[in-house]
């Protein structure tokens, strides 16, 4: 496995864990795009490099992307930048994919928290790249539905909240989804991600939703390698990864037969 970082401006990077295909000149590899989680006030390493090994092993390029938060110095309403760091993202594979051994037709990407609402942002506001399917581990999808208790959690001034409302943004267009969370969440409450569910049935968008009893905030895997105690070790939770790469699996399989 190589890693390798690449910058997109002075308050963002992304790293690149690359594996060496076993089988270079019979196919390429799926990738995924991680936006790890923080409040956009920091990045989650919980949500980073744990998550980049577990779809590494699984036979993914990984992508982690380190965006604008406010710890990084910005006093600037930058949520609109993030929007463009992630498509810079994509940017990078499409012109490095040969090199870097990718299917350009299988790139997905993954949110946690609020790096959930900035991929559920993206998967609804793309232009030229759109992922192949999106995965929300507890997502944030309006800055209305429990998430942040109020404004001046950001050290900007927002115009308007309605603009940052993901589920209102679903169409017909938006890629098939995996979601996942906890009902007793009391950071980002669940109906976060209920409305987005009942915005993708709505417009007929193919999605699978797990929701578990119990379980805080920002699970991550829900193992070990991710629990900052041992309220975070929830082995019946640690089984989306497993879902989530079976949802993964097929939705390759459809490229492959289409």
């Amino acid at each position: 496995m190589n890693k390798s970082r690449h910058t997109i401006n002075d308050t963002a990077w992304v790293d690149f864990y690359q594996q060496e295909n076993p089988r270079p000149t019979q196919y390429s590899l799926p990738s995924i795009i991680i936006c790890p989680g923080g409040g956009y006030e920091h990045i989650s390493k919980r949500e980073s490099e744990p998550l980049a090994f577990a779809f590494l092993a699984q036979g993914y390029q990984v992508f982690v992307l380190n965006y604008t938060v406010m710890n990084k110095g910005t006093t600037h309403n930058f949520l609109s930048e993030t929007l463009l760091e992630l498509h810079h993202v994509f940017e990078l594979i499409h012109e490095n994919y040969e090199a870097w051994n990718i299917n350009l037709e299988q790139i997905f990407l993954l949110g946690c928290s609020a790096g959930g609402h900035l991929a559920s942002w993206y998967s609804n506001q793309y232009q030229f790249y759109k992922p192949k399917g999106i995965i929300l581990c507890y997502p944030v999808t309006s800055f209305t539905f429990g998430w942040p208790n109020n404004m001046t959690h950001f050290n900007f001034t927002l115009p308007s909240s309605a603009e940052y409302n993901t589920a209102e943004m679903v169409t017909s267009s938006t890629p098939p989804t995996f979601i996942w969370h906890t009902g007793n969440d009391c950071s980002v409450p669940i109906y976060n991600s209920l409305k987005y569910c009942d915005r993708l049935a709505k417009y007929h968008i193919p999605f699978e939703a797990h929701f578990f009893d119990d379980g805080p905030h920002g699970l991550s895997l829900a193992n070990r390698v991710t629990a900052p105690d041992d309220n975070y070790i929830k082995p019946s939770v640690q089984r989306w990864l497993l879902w989530a790469i079976q949802w993964l699996e097929k939705q390759i399989q459809l490229t492959n037969e289409s």
